[in-house]
């Protein structure tokens, strides 16, 4: 099931927002993440790993603009 942060407002907020999902069925791999945008549905999909060096990135300011 994908989540959405509680600041996204929805379509009434005229942006679209990152929906997040995590698959743990996959004892094996540490399960999956899955990313995607609500307006257009496309959806990108991680390993645990990945997910957690993003993560990583983010906290570091790797992405800031």
């Amino acid at each position: 099931m994908f989540k959405v942060s509680t600041l996204c407002n929805g379509e009434d907020s005229g942006c679209g927002c990152v929906e997040v999902a995590v698959n743990l069925a996959d004892a094996e791999t540490g399960g999956t993440i899955g990313l995607r945008d609500s307006k257009t549905g496309i959806t990108s999909v991680f390993t645990r790993h990945e997910w957690e060096g993003f993560i990583r990135g983010v906290k570091a300011g790797e992405f800031d603009i």
